[in-house]
């Protein structure tokens, strides 16, 4: 980690906490790259100026639940929108934590945050072809493979399961890794007969309760 590699240019050793933050936020900030279509704070702000401005609190809060729409929201705030919104909401830090690990001053490190959220209720409310078109982006291999064991399942939704279908069709290596994922859970399903799996004292325990709840007494 860079911070430890350069640990002998802490003097208060005190400041440690401090110092290791202000390293996270910093090599966060680094790897950010621009997203192709990040939200222009000047055009959100003035949206919420307007009296006449709202959302569908029903379709952000249901869009906030998929984490794919969350993440792509979240990734189309400027990450000095984001950061503060990140470990202020998600990660639990304290405003001036947030300011002292970001070299801010506490009024605008509160100014971004109080942004960065009206930021991300607006990408979650949009629904226009710059959000449609930002979700059709062809997903990262762990992007999919976060998806597969619901794939398996049957339990996606059909635009999430139809980019995991494409990424299958198009990627070198997760094929493979789904393969291997089929072939080991229908290995697994044919251990379901219970004489060969089951001892027979807990067989028999299990079938003394569900005798029990089919009579509707209690265990014993």
């Amino acid at each position: 980690m860079g911070a430890w590699r350069r640990r002998d240019q802490l003097r208060d050793r005190a400041a440690l906490g401090a110092w290791l933050r202000r390293s996270l936020v910093n090599r966060i900030i680094d790897r950010s790259r621009a997203h192709h279509d990040e939200l222009d704070i000047d055009a959100v702000e003035a949206e919420w100026q307007d009296d006449h401005y709202s959302v569908a609190p029903e379709t952000v809060l249901e869009r906030a639940e998929l984490r794919d729409e969350l993440e792509d929201a979240l990734a189309r705030l400027p990450v000095i929108f984001r950061m503060p919104v990140l470990l202020h909401d998600a990660l639990g830090w304290t405003g001036p934590e947030i300011a002292r690990a970001m070299g801010a001053g506490l009024p605008a490190t509160k100014q971004r945050l109080r942004r960065g959220r009206m930021m991300l209720v607006t990408a979650l409310a949009e629904d226009d072809a710059r959000r449609r078109a930002s979700l059709d982006q062809p997903l990262r291999c762990w992007r999919a493979r976060r998806h597969v064991s619901a794939y398996l399942d049957g339990e996606l939704d059909p635009t999430t399961r139809e980019a995991v279908e494409a990424h299958l069709e198009g990627c070198p290596t997760c094929p493979p890794l789904y393969a291997s994922l089929v072939g080991v859970r229908a290995t697994l399903g044919g251990l379901r007969d219970p004489d060969t799996v089951v001892e027979d004292a807990m067989a028999d325990r299990i079938s003394a309760h569900l005798a029990a709840q089919a009579a509707g007494e209690p265990d014993r």
